[in-house]
């Protein structure tokens, strides 16, 4: 018997023209943050509408509590969404938005003004019930619009790309303020973003989708060091993806040769034959030497420096090795001594077992 509060089963949708999600499966336990993730047009969007069910799938099936949520509509379901764009009603004030989902479900007034005023003094607007929305900052109007989510004390909230609009600063505040949220209220939360650092802050599991498919599923730390596929390695970012031909084993390890030279590579990723595989090597597992005194330690390329990308403490070093790009990740304290001049040639190296093997293709 499955203990997920959400499962997906074989959940299909189509468009006129458009496969948008095609047949995936999911479960979710209930209390947990799941982050779906992916690159525009991936499906994430749409499979978070189909729980909300604001669309119909036209295949498949989704359970929240073991109940089948096949024609129920929207307003039934009790799967409150928090909005990119906020969707706040610009002639109501700041309380009386809040308790707009209480008046659609005939709670008294009394009753609904005091659930609202508890969640806005919860959320640090109580001073503020009575303003206009135009009169709010971003992230107080985000704090209303999570208040109105919230104030029906839903068992799950979903979120869609909620903190996309606000700068640097508030999206930071407001991941803390959300993690703290989900921390108190033990509710389960789906939240869609692009932002890989919001996943990695809030989220318990990470949905990684791709042209309506799941590629992976995994915590945080697992999706970004041990990817998938070549796909997952490449979308997570700051990950050097090197190809060559099985040469041999020793031990549990695998030998492999290819243009960039000859490598040994763990194989606790996944079992292999002969033929093309490829490893992935994060930018940050990376260490840099003088290629004028390096003894030509295993595991290593040589190329040229291109250019350094500031991104505050940390610097990426995009490299040339043979045509390829290679970029390395250091904190600014770590390269200070180092002269990157574009064209200065540096050996590259890492450790056997910091690189990870993708799997072979089926």
């Amino acid at each position: 018997m499955s203990d997920a509060f959400v499962t997906l089963d074989h959940l299909d949708k189509r468009y006129a023209g458009h496969h948008a999600v095609k047949g995936i499966n999911l479960d979710i336990k209930s209390g947990e943050f799941i982050a779906l993730m992916g690159p525009s047009g991936c499906g994430k969007s749409t499979t978070l509408r189909l729980l909300a069910g604001l669309d119909e799938p036209t295949g498949g099936d989704i359970r929240i509590g073991g109940r089948s949520m096949s024609g129920i509509p929207a307003f039934q379901r009790d799967t409150p969404m928090v909005w990119q764009s906020l969707a706040l009603f610009p002639f109501l004030s700041v309380v009386e938005n809040v308790e707009f989902p209480l008046r659609m479900k005939k709670i008294g007034k009394i009753e609904r003004r005091k659930r609202a005023m508890e969640w806005l003094e919860r959320l640090g607007l109580g001073t503020m019930a009575e303003r206009g929305i135009s009169q709010l900052s971003g992230g107080q109007r985000q704090r209303v619009a999570i208040a109105r989510s919230l104030v029906t004390q839903p068992s799950i909230l979903l979120l869609d790309e909620p903190l996309s609009a606000l700068d640097a600063h508030l999206r930071v505040r407001m991941q803390t303020e959300l993690s703290r949220l989900h921390k108190e209220l033990g509710i389960t939360f789906v939240y869609v973003t692009h932002a890989q650092s919001e996943a990695f802050a809030l989220a318990d599991r990470i949905v990684l989708m791709n042209d309506g498919t799941i590629q992976q599923t995994g915590r945080p730390q697992d999706v970004y060091r041990e990817p998938a596929n070549a796909f997952v390695a490449e979308f997570m970012g700051m990950n050097n993806i090197v190809s060559g031909n099985v040469a041999g084993h020793e031990g549990t390890d695998v030998r492999i040769d290819g243009p960039l030279g000859r490598f040994t590579v763990p194989a606790k990723s996944s079992p292999t034959s002969e033929g093309k595989v490829s490893f992935v090597i994060a930018a940050d597992r990376v260490t840099l030497s003088d290629a004028a005194k390096d003894g030509g330690a295993a595991n290593r390329v040589t190329g040229n420096v291109i250019g350094i990308e500031f991104v505050g403490s940390t610097q990426t070093i995009f490299f040339d090795v043979d045509g390829q790009e290679f970029r390395v990740q250091k904190q600014q304290h770590e390269i200070d001594a180092l002269d990157l001049t574009p064209g200065r040639r540096f050996d590259l190296n890492w450790q056997p077992q910091h690189a990870w093997l993708l799997p072979q293709a089926a």
